[in-house]
């Protein structure tokens, strides 16, 4: 009997640790496609700004091929997600810049014109 309640512990540790790991995997799992869709915004942000820096002052319609086959994939997952419709794409993303101050908006000739922000 004695060497029994010395196994016990080791046990309720051992049942302990793979309740956290299972919980850790399930809050992952259900925080993935929220995850999913802040990198690939992340990505799209970080292609304009650089697309912006390198090329000047640029239409929306000339920043759809930057971000058309723009994807993004979680480590250790087989899931990833990936822009289909850039003009919506652009317009979650580009309000959120201008509202950084990430880049500027501007009209000219009746044309509306993003510039990188130094």
């Amino acid at each position: 009997m004695n060497l029994i309640l010395h196994y016990i512990p080791y046990v309720l540790l051992f049942a302990a640790a793979t309740a956290l790991i299972y919980g850790w995997g399930l809050w992952r799992s259900m925080r993935q496609n929220q995850d999913l869709s802040n990198l690939l915004s992340s990505k799209g942000v970080s292609k304009v700004r650089r697309a912006l820096r390198k090329n000047g002052p640029m239409s929306r319609a000339e920043l759809e091929p930057v971000v058309h086959h723009l994807t993004a994939k979680l480590p250790f997952t087989s899931e990833q997600i990936a822009v289909t419709d850039p003009k919506a794409f652009l317009d979650s993303i580009l309000p959120y810049m201008v509202k950084q101050k990430l880049i500027t908006e501007e009209k000219e000739n009746g044309k509306i014109l993003y510039r990188y922000r130094k």
